[in-house]
């Protein structure tokens, strides 16, 4: 959903933008909240202004996922020894390299989106019943279900602070994956979470 967002702003800002080059990088941090749930991020990434309309963006990002016990699915497909679901207490940072896109609406507000592609996870172990679990290492994004690892993306609204400072807020979807073994038996736990966040970004 965020990477057809991330296309469809690229889109409609290169039809109104001119085509001035100019780059910069940005440091971020945001927090997310709702019932059960929460995250937090920090990041920085090169940024591209394609006239004054458009920016994109690819840097990294650090996420830390927690909350209450929660329902996990089992996606892995790869053996039927596991149950189908099971409930984790999770407690998983993810480092990803991500990719983002802004355009600029009416006035000073500005609407974007950005999304995770590729990175690294870990975290403590849990154990429920004779399940091991932990913290998938590998986080790759191949859409819905297939995702592998943990994953971040935020759709958003922005407006200026000042010269340098920038307001963000909106939702942010992200996925917490666990890998599980009984025995020899193993496969992949996925949770799927969409919450409010609100964020800080500096512009360099």
């Amino acid at each position: 959903m965020t990477g057809r967002l991330i296309a469809c702003i690229i889109w409609c800002g290169i039809g109104v933008t001119r085509p001035a080059l100019a780059q910069g990088f940005d440091l971020d941090a945001s927090m997310g909240y709702s019932t059960g749930a929460w995250r937090a991020a920090a990041g920085s990434q090169w940024r591209l202004s394609l006239g004054s309309r458009l920016t994109l963006g690819t840097g990294l990002r650090l996420t830390f996922y927690d909350g209450e016990r929660a329902t996990y699915r089992n996606q892995g497909l790869t053996s039927t020894a596991l149950p189908d679901q099971l409930p984790i207490d999770p407690a998983v940072w993810g480092l990803n390299v991500m990719v983002s896109a802004q355009a600029r609406l009416v006035g000073p507000f500005a609407a974007g989106a950005n999304i995770d592609l590729v990175g690294v996870a870990g975290g403590p172990t849990r154990q429920v019943g004779a399940v091991a679990l932990e913290p998938a290492r590998g986080s790759l994004l191949l859409y819905g279900d297939r995702d592998r690892g943990s994953l971040n993306s935020e759709f958003f609204v922005a407006l200026p602070a000042g010269s340098r400072l920038e307001l963000r807020g909106g939702m942010s979807h992200y996925v917490v994956g666990y890998r599980a073994r009984d025995g020899s038996a193993a496969t992949r736990y996925l949770r799927f979470d969409t919450i409010p966040f609100v964020g800080l970004r500096w512009r360099l």
